[in-house]
């Protein structure tokens, strides 16, 4: 009996999740679709292939030529000819990757050099006596050490191992070739399905087996061979049985009017089709449909000209215009209504196996058998949340609350505002919900027959709350819309708040940026500020910092709102992200984040919530449309390694850059000492992630790269370093690591053979400085004895003036004496001869008038006459005066011709500097008449009243 009820328990079980799992397939989810334009990897529209590189970059064939992408980096490598990439093969096998590529007339591949610059190597000219003629290489396959090129009307075969070129023109002519299980197939244009048998292609299969119809995909799944036509859907072929099956789909009827281009395989289980007229159909091979994508719900064009699965089992597609990134392998996925827009998603509901969703716009029910989304009757309006209680669904709205019932809406029977939240609470023995509005608190309680119903408002608590939570003790807690905290608790009856405590701000020593938020997490009350975390300490009875979250989630402190996955997983809704923390060994950590920039139509900043189902699967509200969080889906990924692609160092003398070996230790000339490091980490997630790099015996810190992961080290010194650089993803954790070692030499001036030559010439100058300094000392005591001899001379010369001088005054002193004396002495014989004339008059005066005898008188007289001289002694003193004073008397006659002889005495007695006391006694005058003498001359000299007399005429020449 207990066998049996487990059994029914399981089954039970069993036959719930497939319910459930039935309705996450109704709902047409698609994977996230991330696409490129031109405007991003700036080439031609048109892409032809896809494939990935050894080193996880992709590679696009593009009407420009070939594109490489890294995940941030797009670069576009022409071929030769400038003309369009239409396939791509890359041989992984050989020692050095190469990259196959097709195009118009031309084939051959490219290679990475030294500095990972794309070499292209033509493989055209190993061709003989062949002639193009509009040949355009469609598809490169390899079997063996055999590479096949096929047009449209020949096929290439190049074997790696001697070089050599082959042609073959087959009639029918090759429309596709394909590998499968290193087995090469064809399909012929218009013809039958053929095998490559290592020498020619052998019928395999005709196309009667295909409704005339031609395969356009080869793809292996176990031990079969499933074949894709264009228009007759699906094959499979048992490789042992030879058996040929017809796989049927959902989609076989669309998959007719449909032209299936290109194929490819996710897994085991899925094939992806690529149609020429609607996008991309994903199958399982039960032939289920897995999700569509087209231009309707996220793919940029709905020509597929290639497909490709990468490594991570994520999808390319090379569209007609521009490249579409599908993540197939991502844990999220995407539903947007093509038939109606419904606003921005509010909240989610899924009750019954139907989906609800409130909207700024009204509520929306998803109906499985028409497979669309509806508007609820009488529900046009803001809703902000739809909840399910005991199987019954209420929702509140800009103008109140209304339960939902059979899709119809049923009005509460008393008014009240717009409800913001609900929860259900039990308090006092007392089950009820506790909805907040935009002015009361309202309170429903279970009626007789156990249906939720509206009860009453609280009767002294008005105001504008948009979150209640309740906590283990019974207290609520009532966030204000823009501020504060209220700690409420109610009476027995639930009818009034018996305590109020208001909390205007979480901490009163810091400022709060945000307005505060009340959640709970595993039990406990968590509110945030936008600064921290914080709880309500029951024993203290206040608020204090929840520091567990804070030292382990501090930068989460920005949560707006809670959402409990199951005991160890929850969601964090921030206002740009939602963040997947998972608590395992005692602490709190992130798992996951999705960014609102990764999500197709996101919601608005701070207006993101989220739903979880029974099933632990959960559903984000975005703008236009919800989206899926699958957290066990398990899917493998894996991390990429951080590179160096490329190296390049900049010659400021000719103004020229020059790319470096990435992988090996570069040695560069000081010249070029300006160099630029570029990386790459092929992630595609869209994940947030940062490199960053720190120069040994350069960085005193970690330096962030540029968005373009490239970072610029200009001038460095002459030294050997070692570039280290790390990839962190948003957590800080480290997701791989690279070191680049190089060394910048020391510029010319600074080598061994420039110091020998430094050292030569300091030799040579330190000789010429030592003559010089010999030369300019002897020089310099030449100078100073020729200096000191030059002083002797001139002191020789200057005792030899002063001496002559010296004499020269004496000489004038003594000349000066010597007219004095003959001044004095002509005067006074002037004077003599003037006495014995006066003496001779006045005898002769008394003869004559007979006072004396005549005889007396006539020997005195006698006498007299023989004592006077007949010279005239004033002439004679004139001459010798002239020639002692430079002709004096005759320059100054000359100048002045009114003087009489006595003025002449008077300036020679004063020109011999005589006083006037000195001339009154020598001229016979008196002082007064020497005065007056003076006047006189000063006048007859016109001289001013402050001119001097006596210097006048000393200093006259």
């Amino acid at each position: 009996m207990k066998f049996f009820l487990v059994k029914q328990l399981a089954l039970l079980l069993i036959t719930i999740s497939t319910f459930q799992a039935c309705f996450a397939q109704d709902i047409p989810f698609v994977p996230p679709a991330f696409n490129y334009t031109t405007h991003n990897y700036n080439a031609g529209n048109q892409n032809w292939a896809v494939a990935q590189g050894r080193n996880r970059v992709i590679y696009v064939g593009n009407d420009y030529g070939l594109l490489s992408f890294d995940g941030v980096n797009w670069k576009l490598t022409p071929l030769p000819s400038h003309l369009s990439v239409k396939s791509i093969f890359i041989d992984h096998a050989s020692g050095k990757e190469k990259i196959y590529v097709g195009s118009f007339e031309e084939f051959g591949f490219f290679q990475r050099d030294e500095k990972n610059e794309l070499l292209y190597h033509s493989l055209k000219h190993l061709i003989k006596d062949f002639t193009f003629y509009n040949d355009e290489v469609w598809t490169i396959n390899k079997v063996g050490n055999r590479i096949f090129f096929q047009t449209f009307s020949s096929y290439f075969i190049y074997n790696e191992s001697d070089n050599s070129l082959t042609v073959e023109k087959p009639f029918p002519a090759p429309l596709y070739f394909f590998t499968a299980e290193d087995t090469l197939y064809a399909q012929f244009i218009d013809e039958h399905f053929y095998v490559f048998d290592g020498t020619r292609f052998r019928l395999l299969l005709t196309k009667d087996k295909f409704d005339n119809d031609q395969v356009v995909s080869v793809l292996p799944f176990n031990g079969e061979i499933y074949l894709t036509t264009a228009k007759s859907g699906i094959f499979s072929f048992n490789l042992t049985t030879q058996k040929l099956s017809r796989r049927k789909t959902t989609v076989d009827n669309e998959l007719k009017s449909e032209t299936v281009n290109r194929v490819t395989s996710l897994s085991d289980s899925v094939l992806v089709l690529g149609t020429l007229k609607h996008g991309l159909y994903a199958l399982k091979t039960d032939g289920s449909l897995l999700w569509q994508l087209n231009r309707d719900n996220g793919l940029y064009n709905n020509t597929v000209l290639g497909l490709f699965t990468d490594e991570d089992k994520n999808l390319w597609a090379a569209l007609d215009n521009g490249v579409s990134h599908i993540r197939t392998s991502s844990p999220l996925s995407f539903f947007e209504p093509k038939n109606i827009h419904i606003g921005l998603v509010e909240d989610i509901l899924v009750k019954d196996n139907q989906l609800y969703v409130a909207t700024n716009q009204g509520i929306y029910t998803y109906a499985n058998e028409q497979k669309k989304i509806y508007l609820l009757p009488d529900f046009n309006i803001q809703s902000w949340f739809i909840r399910n209680f005991d199987n019954q669904i209420i929702t509140g709205n800009n103008t109140g609350t209304a339960f939902i019932v059979n899709n119809r809406k049923k009005e509460l029977p008393e008014e009240s505002t717009g409800g913001t939240d609900i929860k259900a609470m039990r308090i006092h023995n007392t089950d009820f919900l506790l909805e907040s509005t935009y002015t009361a608190l309202q309170v429903y309680l279970r009626n007789t027959e156990g249906q939720w119903v509206y009860s009453h408002k609280i009767d002294n608590f008005f105001d504008l709350i948009n979150q209640v939570e309740q906590d283990h003790a019974g207290n609520i807690w009532a966030t204000h819309m823009y501020k504060g905290l209220y700690r409420l608790r109610l009476d027995d009856r639930l009818q009034r708040v018996v305590l109020r405590e208001f909390y205007p701000a979480l901490d009163s020593t810091a400022t709060a940026t945000k307005p505060i938020r009340t959640m709970k997490l595993m039990g406990r009350m968590v509110f945030t500020n936008g600064n921290s975390f914080y709880t309500y300490d029951d024993i203290a009875q206040k608020i204090t910092p929840f520091d567990p979250l804070n030292q382990e989630l501090p930068q989460l402190t920005d949560t707006r709102n809670i959402v409990t996955i199951n005991d160890t997983s929850f969601w964090f809704l921030r206002p740009e992200e939602y963040t997947l923390v998972k608590f395992s060994t005692g602490k709190y950590h992130i798992s996951d984040k999705v960014p609102f920039s990764i999500l197709n139509n996101p919601p608005n900043t701070g207006r993101g919530n989220m739903y979880v189902d029974k099933n632990n699967v959960s559903y984000f509200c975005l703008n236009g449309g919800i989206g899926k969080y699958n957290l066990f889906d398990k899917f493998h990924v894996n991390l990429p390694g951080l590179e160096i692609s490329k190296i390049q160092s900049y010659n400021r003398k000719i103004d020229t850059p020059n790319n470096l070996p990435v992988n090996k230790r570069n040695v560069i000339n000081f010249s070029e000492n300006n160099l630029t490091f570029e990386f790459q980490y092929p992630d595609y997630s869209k994940k947030k992630f940062t490199i960053e790099c720190f120069l040994e015996n350069y960085d005193t810190r970690w330096i962030a790269t540029a968005p373009d992961f490239t970072i610029t080290y200009p001038n460095l010194p002459a030294n050997s370093y070692i570039l280290n650089s790390r990839v962190l993803n948003d957590m800080g954790e480290v997701l791989s690591t690279l070191s680049v070692p190089f060394q910048i030499k020391n510029p010319w001036y600074k080598t061994t053979l420039a110091l020998m030559v430094y050292l030569t010439l300091a030799g040579l100058l330190l000789t010429y400085l030592i003559r010089i300094y010999i030369r300019m000392v002897i020089k310099r005591k030449n100078k100073i004895f020729a200096q000191r001899e030059k002083e002797r001379i001139a002191q020789l010369a200057c005792q030899e003036k002063l001496i002559a001088e010296m004499k020269s005054e004496k000489l004038q002193n003594e000349l000066i004496y010597k007219s004095k004396e003959l001044a004095n002495a002509t005067l006074m014989v002037i004077n003599h001869q003037e006495l014995l004339n006066k003496l001779k008059k006045e005898i002769q005066e008394n003869i004559r008038t007979g006072k004396l005898y005549r005889s007396n008188g006539s020997s005195l007289v006698k006498m007299i006459d023989s004592n006077l001289s007949g010279e005239d002694e004033w002439a004679f003193f004139q001459e010798n005066f002239d020639l002692i004073h430079e002709n004096f008397f005759r320059k100054l006659t000359e100048r002045y011709p009114v003087l009489t002889p006595g003025d002449l005495r008077l300036c020679a007695l004063l020109r011999l500097n005589y006083s006037s006391k000195e001339i009154a006694k020598m001229l016979n005058l008196t002082l007064r008449g020497v005065e007056a003498a003076r006047y006189r001359l000063r006048k007859k000299l016109n001289l001013e009243e402050e001119e001097n007399l006596v210097s006048f005429v000393i200093n006259f020449t």
